[in-house]
C-alpha cells in the first residue's frame, strides 16, 4: 500500500511541473475574496481540494471500470498491458511532438468552461470550490496518466486512494501559483508543458516492472505450493 501512495504522490509532486504549464493561467486569475497573504492560502486550498475531489471522483469511475475488465485479465497482465502502451504513447509524443488536445473542441468541455467563466466572475468560497471541481474535468495529459495507473491497482478502493494522493502530489505547485505566478511566464509555461511525455515512459516502465514482479511472485508462490 505504500507504494501505491508514494507512487501517486510522486507523480503528482513530479508532473505538476506539466500542472503549472497547463493549469497556471486558472490559477492565477482565482477571484480571491482579498489579497491578504491568509485569504489568498485559504482560497488557493479550497480551489485545489476541488481539484482533487474531481479526482477522487475518478478514481471511483475507474474503480468500476475495473470490474468489468478484471475477470478476464490478471493484474500484473493489465499493470503490463497499460505500461507498454504509456511507454509507447510517449514515444509518438517525443516523435511528432504532439500533445494531448483531443476533445478539448467537444460539447462537454465547452459547457465545462462556460461555467468557469460565470464562476470567475463571483469571489465566494462555494465558487472557488467549484471553480476546482470543474478544473479537473479539463482535458490534461498528466491526469489520464493517472488514471491510466490507477486502473492497474486493481480495486476501486486503490482506484481512489491513487487518485487522491496524486491530487495531493500536485498541491504543492499549485498552491505556489498563488504566489509566485509573476515568475512563471508563458514561454516558461509552454516549456513545462514538454514534461509530461518523459513523465509517461517512466510511469510505464514502472508499470511493467511492476506487473513483471508480481507475475514472478505468483510464479514462485505456485511452485512452493507445488513443492508442499
Amino acid at each position: 500500500m505504500w507504494w501505491l501512495i508514494l507512487s501517486a504522490w510522486v507523480m503528482g509532486f513530479v508532473g505538476s511541473t506539466h500542472c503549472i504549464g497547463m493549469c497556471g493561467p486558472l490559477a492565477m486569475s482565482l477571484p480571491m475574496r482579498s489579497q491578504q497573504v491568509p485569504d489568498r492560502m485559504f482560497s488557493a486550498l479550497v480551489y485545489n481540494l476541488g481539484r482533487i475531489t474531481t479526482y477522487a471522483f475518478y478514481g471511483s469511475l475507474i474503480g468500476l471500470t475495473q470490474s468489468l475488465v478484471l475477470p478476464f485479465l490478471f493484474q500484473h497482465e493489465l499493470s503490463v498491458i497499460i505500461g507498454i502502451l504509456l511507454v509507447l504513447m510517449s514515444i509518438y509524443f517525443l516523435v511528432f511532438k504532439k500533445t494531448i488536445t483531443a476533445f478539448s473542441n467537444n460539447r462537454f468541455y465547452q459547457l465545462v468552461t462556460i461555467t468557469l467563466g460565470k464562476l470567475y466572475q463571483k469571489n465566494s468560497i462555494q465558487n472557488l470550490y467549484f471553480i476546482g471541481v470543474l478544473n479537473g474535468l479539463l482535458p490534461c495529459g498528466l491526469v489520464y496518466l493517472a488514471l491510466a495507473s490507477a486502473f492497474a491497482t486493481g480495486t476501486m478502493y486503490k482506484s481512489i486512494l491513487f487518485m487522491s494522493f496524486f491530487g495531493l502530489g500536485t498541491l504543492p505547485a499549485m498552491w505556489s501559483m498563488v504566489f509566485f505566478a509573476q515568475y512563471f511566464s508563458p514561454l516558461i509555461r509552454t516549456y513545462l508543458r514538454k514534461i509530461y511525455p518523459f513523465i509517461f515512459a517512466i510511469t510505464g516502465i514502472m508499470l511493467i516492472m511492476r506487473g513483471l514482479s508480481d507475475a514472478h511472485d505468483i510464479h514462485e508462490g505456485i511452485q512452493t505450493a507445488c513443492r508442499k
